[in-house]
């Protein structure tokens, strides 16, 4: 690899060291792009002539094109950090939906009571409604009363400005109780790619650094 040679960027000196390092990171990545053959088109340089977004595109089309995160992975960070998914606070999944008339409403109630979650469609098709996971504090505070009372089953109608809510609350998770892994897969298995990506991210650079040849011009670090 060449020499590169730092023209300064203006700032303090703690300001310039770190811009001088992701300067020559980006550098770096560069280079490995071009000797990966994975190098930015001539019309891509003209659109991305941002050496951080550039590198970014190589790093995608390399060392984090291959990453993977196994069910196996995912249910043994889960086993070994259990108690990490301990509820603080109760927690419901439940159906509500929106009727523009109390009797509607009232009407839904009834249904509900009788039919159970068969009947969340049907409502779904003629009235806003949604189905969630949802935390004790997240619902506007007449909502929120209502539907954290310690148990499931049909709850309302509650009156808002929007109009009158009824909830199924499918599933009651007290606090301390523990998240099923169904619950908290997406949220493992993102944590656990970033984690991987930095791994590779951390190789790479550390490689590139020790095959560099890299020169800084000091006298051009000298403050403006």
């Amino acid at each position: 690899m060449s020499a590169i040679e730092f023209k300064a960027f203006g700032g303090s000196h703690q300001n310039k060291e770190r811009l001088i390092n992701m300067w020559v990171r980006g550098q770096l990545i560069n280079e490995y792009g071009e000797s990966s053959g994975v190098g930015i088109s001539s019309l891509s340089k003209t659109l991305c002539n941002d050496w951080v977004v550039r590198g970014s595109r190589i790093l995608e089309n390399t060392v984090y094109k291959n990453i993977d995160v196994s069910a196996v992975d995912i249910r043994n960070y889960y086993n070994k950090n259990i108690g990490a998914f301990k509820r603080q606070k109760d927690w419901i999944r439940m159906f509500s939906v929106i009727l523009e008339t109390e009797d509607e409403a009232i009407n839904a109630v009834k249904t509900l009571k009788n039919v159970g979650r068969k009947e969340h469609v049907p409502l779904s098709q003629n009235h806003l409604s949604w189905l969630a996971l949802v935390r004790e504090g997240d619902l506007m505070p007449q909502l929120n009363k209502t539907v954290f009372n310690g148990r499931a089953g049909v709850v309302g109608p509650t009156k808002t400005r929007f109009g009158f809510h009824v909830t199924h609350v499918v599933d009651y998770y007290p606090a301390g109780s523990l998240a099923g892994l169904d619950e908290v897969y997406d949220k493992i298995a993102s944590a656990l790619y970033l984690t991987k990506r930095r791994e590779k991210y951390k190789a790479l650079i550390d490689s590139l650094y020790t095959n560099a040849d890299i020169y800084i011009n000091e006298t051009l670090l000298v403050g403006e």
